[in-house]
């Protein structure tokens, strides 16, 4: 089995943290596993392939301040704020196992009180009266040697703002309705579905 190093950033500049994330990424030994958690400021992340003028606001960005930084994996554009905490677990092969790296997540989250499954969408959602509630969303990236899979919580996100800066298909979202948020301001200890205007 080979060493595991915990790192947490202290920045919340998500172009300092992305560029950590693919440094590490790059020049780990491939013997290594590593669990980097991160949060950054307001910033709409996009994914490797996404064209930000089709996903984003980004007059609205411009207005409010918000970054702008593209992620090195695949998938949609997600809108991080404080309130949103990232992990990205990293691994050689064969070791590297994203349904081990989601196993640890959804076990963190019970121990929370958080009742989270895995969705087919690479999210990990919580059942509500109201369907399925997402909680965290993941992507990945794989190498011929190595790989990560790197997601969110929605531990105190500002859900209201998602709608501001990001253009979602709502075909396949169902809007900021679809979110659910783990961990509200006056209820930390457990979950419950957010009231979004």
């Amino acid at each position: 089995m080979s060493t595991l190093r915990l790192l947490i950033s202290d920045s919340y500049d998500p172009w300092f943290n992305l560029a950590v994330e693919e440094c590490i990424f790059r020049q780990m030994p491939a013997t290594q596993r590593v669990l980097f958690l991160w949060r950054n400021a307001d910033t709409v992340v996009i994914g490797r392939a996404q064209n930000p003028w089709k996903e984003c606001n980004t007059r609205r960005m411009e207005e409010d301040n918000v970054r702008l930084a593209r992620r090195s994996s695949g998938g949609g554009a997600v809108f991080h704020d404080l309130g949103n905490t990232c992990f990205t677990f990293m691994a050689g092969k064969p070791e590297y196992d994203k349904t081990i790296s989601t196993s640890i997540v959804l076990n963190a989250l019970n121990a929370l009180g958080v009742s989270a499954e895995a969705s087919g969408r690479n999210d990990l959602v919580v059942k509500t009266a109201e369907g399925d509630r997402k909680v965290s969303g993941s992507a990945y990236r794989e190498t011929k040697d190595r790989g990560f899979h790197h997601g969110t919580l929605l531990l105190n996100a500002d859900l209201s703002r998602l709608a501001n800066y990001l253009n979602p298909d709502k075909k396949k979202t169902g809007g900021e309705r679809h979110y659910l948020s783990a961990f509200p301001r006056d209820q930390p200890h457990r979950a419950a579905a957010g009231d979004h205007p």
